[in-house]
């Protein structure tokens, strides 16, 4: 079970990064789209996943990956991202629920840009297998 004083808890926000355009067609190529200069929304995944992972490697959390299953993916845009855009990643964990001796953990991670304007919440859901009684 995921500790639940993990819920509303944040973390700091990640050193900025520039969305570049060798990132943006590496992403574009590997999904087997056209190359293009414009940012597909689910790149940000390729941000804030991997800065989830803070989370993750926390043993207190108590996440077994062996027992996960993304569940669903959202983005709320403010903006289009952009090349060029120097972005941070701030995630926060909004929710921990058990249902059914499972866990529904709920992550929000604000993407904004180093001055601060945001571009968009982009929110996970992952389902924790239970111990097996």
């Amino acid at each position: 079970m995921l500790n639940t004083d993990f819920a509303g808890r944040s973390l700091p926000a990640t050193d900025p990064v520039e969305i570049a355009p060798e990132a943006v067609s590496a992403f574009t190529r590997s999904l087997g789209l056209a190359d293009t200069s414009s940012v597909p929304p689910t790149f940000l995944v390729s941000l804030t996943l991997p800065d989830f992972g803070r989370f993750v490697r926390d043993p207190e959390l108590g996440l077994d990956f062996a027992k996960v299953l993304h569940r669903e993916q959202t983005f709320r845009f403010h903006r289009q991202p952009r090349v060029g855009d120097v972005v941070t990643c701030t995630p926060r964990i909004e929710s921990i629920k058990t249902v059914a001796g499972n866990d529904l953990l709920t992550a929000v991670t604000r993407v904004a840009t180093s001055e601060g304007e945001p571009i968009a919440d982009v929110t996970m859901v992952l389902f924790v297998g239970g111990d097996e009684s």
